[in-house]
């Protein structure tokens, strides 16, 4: 019996809590914790932990430093641990919004950072990284309202100006962004991200010398900088600087193989070129970037329809729409693409989707204008057409009377038939929008020859039809007949001065026919009329 009680009481002892021993590996953790030496850290509060299970406070310090070094899911349960030992423990609470926020749970985050603030810890930093936390959610109205009381605490810290200046220029705000970015490198000169995005807002209003000039200091601090790679390039286009724009993108692709962004901005710049095929390519590039992406099949499916090829235009555009069904742009784009392409009963729902997802959507407003004034015009009753006069005279029935003389009177021979011109038959608009269709499908097919065939009869049907024009000219273009091609773009152009692809592709046809000097000025009439 006693030998039993004894080896119980050596149980009791070897379980009991050390609190000497939890405190020297406490202390132990502090001091690895200020010299940086984290692993160390680690293990020092895990010795104190398993000293003292119940104190919270190596939890705590132990969860900092597995935040330091990435590892957010065990911190977070650390101070799960911690705060289900000390339930009102603030530190617990700042620290587990952190690692949440870290680890994508935003909602969480706000939640234990407010206990946190609640609870006394209400800091710069915190409100900071609460401001975060809703900038991610969408709520800047909130995040400017944390990193202004954050920037209250701390003036002298460049970061809540730099989130702000982002919020702000979230809620159109530009001009006050600029203003905190301004701050920002006030107080940090050699930071990249202001410089970056004071040049996005200066973009945004327009101010491109400004902008441009942003992006090249960032530039100077990180040669390697794609986001202002990027940016730069896209506001030297907006300069019509084309050939610098291309140089920017290509070297962001350089740097960052993956960039998707410079796919889709490079692609952008060879389309305003007239330069389709190359802006294919890279469409295509982006799409296999992010397959999830409705822009990336939004403009790839541009493409295509440039191309002719518009059964593959038309399955982009649906594409795009499956994967943002509130995505106006792409209503707005199938819409127009079954417009000029004589589908005008399916134009209208797309392009009134479009207008209802963006009610003030004007290029959806005037196709649909222009798809319902079609359907129309085609609904109204065929002209009646006068008879034909007739190529002879009709005979003339005479009464024969009672002739008492028994001479005849002198007959003079019937005048020589007129010949009267035939009117031309009437236009048949229905009939000139199936055969063009057909001509288009032919196309795609790589039949030329029957694709021509099938749009002489469209213009047969129907002798102003500019699209027609237009497609039997790129079906001529794609044949290598490039005097046949230019006489039909001519045409389309008489026909409509407005017919922006139609100067596209006879831009085209020009430079394979080697005018360059007409090419170019086909693409730049073409950037003008697209608003470019």
């Amino acid at each position: 019996m006693k030998a039993w009680v004894a080896l119980l009481a050596i149980a009791l002892a070897a379980r009991a809590d050390d609190p000497r021993k939890a405190q020297r590996e406490f202390d132990q953790g502090l001091r690895f914790e200020e010299s940086g030496d984290l692993p160390q850290a680690v293990d020092a509060f895990t010795a104190s932990i398993a000293a003292e299970p119940g104190a919270a406070r190596a939890y705590v310090h132990r969860a900092k430093a597995l935040l330091s070094l990435g590892f957010a899911e065990k911190a977070a349960a650390d101070l799960s641990e911690a705060l289900r030992r000390e339930p009102e423990n603030a530190e617990a609470f700042r620290y587990r919004g952190e690692a949440e926020a870290k680890l994508g749970d935003d909602h969480k985050a706000i939640a234990d950072l407010t206990s946190a603030i609640e609870l006394g810890i209400a800091t710069s930093q915190v409100y900071a990284e609460r401001a975060a936390a809703h900038e991610k959610l969408g709520s800047h109205s909130l995040a400017v309202d944390d990193y202004s009381k954050a920037i209250r605490l701390r003036l002298d810290d460049p970061q809540p100006w730099k989130g702000r200046g982002t919020a702000l220029i979230a809620l159109g705000r530009y001009r006050d962004a600029i203003d905190d970015f301004e701050q920002a490198i006030r107080l940090k000169p050699d930071g990249t991200a202001p410089y970056t995005d004071r040049g996005f807002a200066y973009g945004q209003l327009g101010e491109w010398d400004l902008a441009i000039s942003d992006f090249d200091r960032a530039l100077q601090f990180n040669p390697k900088d794609t986001r202002a790679l990027d940016l730069r390039a896209a506001a030297r286009a907006k300069q019509g600087d084309f050939a610098k724009a291309i140089e920017d993108f290509t070297a962001a692709i350089r740097i960052a193989p993956g960039d998707f962004a410079a796919y889709l901005g490079r692609a952008s710049v060879y389309a305003a070129q007239g330069e389709h095929a190359s802006a294919l390519a890279d469409r295509e590039t982006a799409v296999k970037l992010k397959p999830d992406s409705a822009q990336a099949y939004l403009a790839r499916g541009g493409s295509y329809h440039q191309l002719g090829m518009h059964e593959k235009g038309l399955a982009d555009r649906t594409k795009a729409i499956e994967l943002d069904p509130k995505l106006a742009e792409a209503w707005c784009a199938r819409g127009s693409a079954y417009f000029l392409l004589g589908q005008y009963e399916k134009a209208v729902p797309d392009l009134e989707e479009a207008l209802r997802l963006s009610p003030n959507y004007a290029e959806a407003r005037d196709v649909l204008a222009k798809a319902e004034n079609e359907i129309r015009a085609q609904a109204a009753p065929a002209p009646v057409m006068p008879a034909p006069v007739p190529l002879t005279p009709a005979p003339v029935v005479v009464e024969e009377k009672l002739v008492l003389k028994t001479a005849q009177p002198e007959v003079k021979p019937a005048p020589a038939p007129v010949a009267t011109k035939l009117p031309p038959p009437p236009a048949d608009p229905k009939a000139a929008a199936l055969h063009n269709q057909r001509g288009r499908e032919l196309m795609q097919q790589g039949k030329y020859r029957e694709a021509i065939a099938e749009l002489d009869e469209a213009i047969r049907a129907q002798a102003d039809f500019a699209l027609a024009y237009n497609a039997r000219g790129f079906a001529y273009y794609l044949s290598r007949e490039y005097s046949k091609a230019l006489q039909d773009f001519d045409q389309a152009i008489r026909l409509n001065p407005k017919y922006v692809n139609a100067y596209q592709n006879r831009s085209l046809a020009r430079k394979a026919s080697g005018d360059a000097v007409g090419s170019a000025a086909d693409a730049a009439k073409a950037r003008q009329l697209a608003g470019h």
